[in-house]
């Protein structure tokens, strides 16, 4: 099997990263090409303007109050976190490549920085967005997993109805979030 295996085509990154970008580099010749032709045929833009409307959708993604058991600032909070762990997975997983992937993050976190400071700072220094990204990553991602986890940042109480909430929220943050980016238009 591994006879026939040639890696030839393999490009690994130079130990001076500046090289990375050198004309001639194969894997800078490649990303420049495809850069250029991303913002030729307008998917950057497309990428710029779909990260600017998740912002507004995760403004509007609080959709149901707080169990009785949980403190409605940290539901709140928690929800918001949830809804950007979902747009951040649909961008990275969905995009048509990593040029238009990175201008869609750059786009969705510069305006998230503007219109909510507080969450955008929640992303990068709480745990809650590493436990989803853990869960991916691990292969253990599912609605059931994400609820619990969801629960658990809320401090709910077993059988609190935020296990459910939060199985659902994520649902319906995944197919609010697809519908988005397919409706993004991106071009070949």
């Amino acid at each position: 099997m591994f006879d026939s295996y040639n890696d030839d085509d393999i490009k690994i990154a130079p130990e001076d990263l500046s090289k990375l970008f050198d004309r001639g580099n194969p894997v800078a010749d490649d990303n420049i090409d495809l850069f250029l032709r991303q913002r030729a045929n307008g998917n950057t833009e497309r990428a710029r303007r779909l990260g600017a409307q998740y912002v507004e959708d995760l403004k509007a993604s609080v959709w149901t109050r707080a169990p009785e058991d949980v403190d409605p600032a940290v539901f709140e909070r928690q929800l918001k976190l949830l809804f950007a762990y979902v747009v951040h997975r649909i961008i990275e997983d969905y995009s048509p490549n990593h040029i238009v992937a990175n201008a869609a993050l750059v786009s969705f976190y510069e305006n998230l920085e503007r219109a909510d400071p507080v969450i955008f700072e929640e992303i990068n220094d709480s745990a809650a967005f590493s436990l989803y990204l853990y869960l991916h990553r691990s292969g253990t991602e599912t609605a059931a997993e994400i609820g619990k986890t969801f629960a658990g940042l809320c401090e709910a109480g077993n059988g609190s109805d935020c296990f459910a909430i939060g199985e659902s929220a994520y649902a319906r943050f995944i197919g609010g979030c697809a519908q988005r980016m397919l409706a993004a238009g991106y071009l070949e």
